[in-house]
């Protein structure tokens, strides 16, 4: 890709922003500013722009209502929005309106901002590819029954060319995949983080509102793909032996949560002559059984869920088997059952109102069945509840349940990975972050290579490592060649030691893939503690020491008095001047924020407050001010109860203002260090 041929308008009311932005970037890029969406209309009469980044928080037009505002005109450019968390709804808003590309949290990081715009460029040039492409198959297509044998030629060439656009598209669809998880995988691994931590209650609420919402983003995500996978015939079920009660019954625990706050009783009913093991899909029976028990309880305010399977029929080899999923539920009108299975429907109107979802888990389970060569009915009465059943023809299996209960013994220990020291691939900081806090936090020791160059230099020399977990898309070498390149060293260390992918990918056959080029499994991110924690543990038997130790203290936030510049270090990845540049302008906000803030509280202008608090937030957090963000946010709280002259808000003010120069101080300290 070459970067000079690329015009980038970015969107900012906040002048300091701009000259980041341009500084940061104006050697890779030719780069279009503007302070407010009308400047932006202009910027994009005159020139031809192919990516636009845009502030969303903007007086008089916000980002999402400037992209909303172009959509028609400048279909062309990609869209990337910056946000903070609050302004989740607008995103969503984006999302389904705006055909945004990725929206980013501030405060950003240079080198990954860098990343995202580059595979953002990649985008919009695939787009206009296939768009070329598509013209062109539109006019071979207006001429094919009158040309039809003179361009016999041509039509073969346009079927692959078509072909290659349906990778392209599945790639596509991959790459959104990707870029949507690894912001998901930030949220979801920190949040687990958070409800580790000794927080108040009030707090975890809004953890697990925060936690829910990325994983029901991660299930929409999921759906979607897995409905193209199986409309384009990608999907080629399994045959492994599995113990069929351990995974319902597993089901069933990760469901425990949400039945016990309804009140529900959730019950499993086995038959006495079911076979302990089988052969068969373990994966994709575990997701129609989830899609089915996860709606059950979904539609039920009060009384059962029930899982039933009974043995129907059974041969020297084979096993039929009904599986029956009842609820005392909502129920189905008569006129609806057969609608509920079509794509993106639901039962009633106002379902997803009242229930969420977006109607794909039925569809794609009907088609999962289908794919087990069976099939799926409903009996329902409304306010009476529904059954759904489905009957499946299994292998049988020739192991005995003495290897389970090896299995549920090793889950039931305690996480402790002492002794056992873990190479992590990986060059996404975030993920390096969370990693590292769950595995120090197992006891592991743990190494990090940003990429797989880094990682072949470090094995060359260090081979204490027990297990590697590989990140798959990395710059300089990807997972792929790196485990090539590990497993073609001569030594037998390097053809033994586990290689576990960690992957957002969704292509089809990435399993193939992976196995293909040398690991031994796949954690597919944003990854759950559990998975991690149990696909490494089952690679590293024997390798671990054992014993457990005492939780490590959570890492303590900064403070009061106090002020933390590793974050800031690590935005400019070593830039020293680009450093100082960042502490100049730091500078500068302080000192107009304390200016404004000082004259917006003696006017009880709270929506002015509203607004310079906002802008000055991300650099707060990004500092570890978090004990000055809450004085400030405490002095917003009084002031809606008490006039501005009054001793108490004047005196909270002045602390405040204190405080500010001190930051000013210690901002000019470590700039003159630089």
């Amino acid at each position: 890709m070459k970067d000079h041929k690329y015009n980038i308008l970015y969107l900012d009311d906040e002048e300091s922003n701009l000259r980041i932005f341009r500084a940061a970037f104006k050697q890779f890029y030719k780069i279009f500013i503007a302070k407010s969406g009308m400047e932006g209309l202009e910027v994009l009469k005159e020139n031809e722009i192919h990516l636009i980044i845009t502030d969303q928080r903007m007086p008089k037009m916000t980002g999402v209502e400037f992209l909303e505002r172009i959509l028609h005109d400048y279909p062309e450019p990609v869209r990337i929005i910056l946000t903070g968390f609050s302004d989740i709804e607008d995103i969503i808003r984006a999302l389904n309106k705006c055909a945004i590309y990725r929206y980013i949290v501030k405060p950003w990081n240079r080198e990954e901002m860098k990343l995202t715009i580059d595979k953002a460029l990649e985008t919009y040039q695939l787009r206009k590819d296939n768009l070329s492409l598509v013209n062109e198959l539109k006019q071979i297509n207006a001429n094919l029954e009158d040309k039809i044998k003179e361009r016999t030629a041509e039509l073969l060439e346009a079927k692959e060319k078509a072909e290659e656009a349906s990778r392209a598209k599945e790639l596509f669809l991959s790459t959104m995949s990707h870029e949507i998880r690894t912001p998901l995988n930030a949220i979801v691994g920190v949040s687990n983080l958070l409800k580790m931590a000794d927080i108040p209650q009030e707090h975890l609420d809004s953890i697990e509102i925060l936690e829910i919402s990325a994983n029901n983003l991660l299930v929409l995500i999921n759906d979607i793909l897995d409905l193209s996978k199986i409309e384009a015939g990608k999907i080629e079920l399994e045959s492994t032996d599995f113990n069929l009660k351990n995974l319902i019954r597993g089901i069933h625990k990760t469901l425990d949560t949400k039945v016990s706050d309804k009140g529900l009783d959730l019950e499993l009913d086995f038959d006495d002559q079911l076979p302990d093991f089988i052969v068969g899909d373990q994966v994709r029976l575990g997701q129609i059984i989830t899609n089915l028990l996860s709606n059950a309880v979904k539609f039920t305010e009060y009384g059962f869920v029930r899982t039933t399977v009974k043995k129907i029929k059974e041969r020297d080899d084979e096993v039929d088997l009904l599986f029956i999923i009842q609820d005392s539920g909502i129920g189905i009108s008569e006129e609806m059952i057969n609608k509920i299975f079509e794509d993106f429907s639901q039962a009633s109107t106002d379902t997803t109102r009242k229930y969420g979802g977006t109607g794909l888990g039925l569809g794609i389970t009907k088609k999962l069945v289908g794919l087990h060569g069976g099939e799926i009915i409903v009996e329902s009465e409304v306010g009476k509840g529904s059954a759904f059943k489905f009957q499946i023809n299994f292998r049988k299996s020739d192991k005995v349940i003495e290897d389970e209960r090896l299995t549920i013994k090793s889950q039931d220990e305690l996480k402790d990975l002492e002794g056992l020291n873990i190479l992590v691939v990986e060059d996404n900081k975030f993920n390096q972050a969370i990693a590292k806090k769950f595995l120090t936090g197992w006891n592991a020791e743990v190494t990090f290579a940003n990429n797989g160059v880094e990682a072949l230099e470090i094995l060359k020399t260090d081979r204490s490592f027990k297990i590697i977990l590989m990140d798959i898309q990395m710059p300089e070498m990807d997972g792929y060649e790196a485990t090539k390149q590990i497993r073609s060293l001569p030594q037998p260390y390097y053809q033994e030691i586990p290689i576990i992918a960690l992957t957002a990918s969704t292509l089809s056959g990435e399993r193939e893939k992976v196995l293909k080029a040398g690991m031994n499994d796949f954690v597919m991110k944003p990854f759950k503690p559990e998975m991690l924690y149990g696909t490494i543990q089952t690679f590293s038997s024997g390798k671990i020491a054992g014993g457990n130790k005492e939780e490590k203290e959570e890492e303590k936030e900064a403070q009061r008095g106090e002020i933390k510049f590793g974050r800031f270090k690590r935005m400019v990845e070593n830039d020293a001047s680009f450093y100082a540049e960042l502490l100049e302008l730091t500078i500068e906000d302080y000192k107009q924020f304390k200016e404004e803030f000082d004259e917006s509280i003696d006017k009880s202008e709270h929506e002015k407050i509203s607004e310079i608090c906002h802008k000055i937030r991300p650099s707060l957090i990004t500092l570890g001010l978090k004990w000055l963000d809450d004085d400030i946010l405490a002095l917003r709280g009084k002031l809606k109860e008490e006039p501005p002259n009054s001793e108490k808000i004047q005196a909270e003010k002045e602390k405040i203002i204190y405080n500010l120069d001190f930051v000013m101080e210690s901002l000019q300290k470590e700039l003159d260090q630089v």
